[in-house]
């Protein structure tokens, strides 16, 4: 079966943002898919908010429920690309990247959004974590193409059995 591309990354990270551009840079090629694009405006899945801590039983049917749409798209032949908050262990397929920030960014993105103390110190937490599970990224606090780009250069790379050094391209 194809492959599965798994861009994970703790809230504010920039996975939302990225794709838009991901799908225009990649068009035909790759099914591109957020895991936040089946919530509603308000972040419920089935009247339920996901983040909240009421939440945590539902997360191991979400993810399977996110495998099975990935595994339906693959079976097509199309690669799929899922961006995710997720760990490798809670979605234990695919080839993983890290979409990351420096906290402080991640903490002024977070706070614009209204998010209180508390639920930005989880997030930084959270990617503090991802940084140990996930240690292949790329950056997140550059321009959304840059981003884009960078992701499409690692899965060209994965498809082909090519390894590539990711974080050092933005160094300069």
């Amino acid at each position: 079966m194809t492959r599965l591309f798994v861009v994970t990354g703790a809230p504010g990270s920039g996975k939302t943002t990225v794709v838009p551009e991901l799908v225009r840079l990649s068009p035909g090629n790759l099914v591109v898919m957020d895991m936040d694009e089946l919530l509603d405006d308000n972040g419920r899945l089935l009247g339920l908010d996901i983040a909240s801590p009421m939440a945590a039983p539902i997360w191991p049917a979400y993810n399977a429920l996110w495998l099975r749409i990935t595994e339906l798209i693959r079976r097509s032949g199309l690669p799929v690309l899922l961006l995710s908050p997720a760990q490798p262990a809670e979605l234990p397929e695919g080839r993983w990247l890290h979409l990351d920030c420096p906290d402080a960014v991640r903490r002024k993105r977070l706070a614009r959004r209204g998010w209180p103390e508390s639920q930005i110190d989880e997030a930084l937490a959270d990617a503090a974590e991802i940084r140990k599970l996930v240690p292949r990224s790329v950056r997140g606090d550059v321009s959304p193409e840059r981003v884009a780009k960078s992701i499409l250069d690692w899965i060209r790379g994965e498809r082909f059995g090519k390894t590539l050094s990711l974080w050092g391209r933005f160094r300069s």
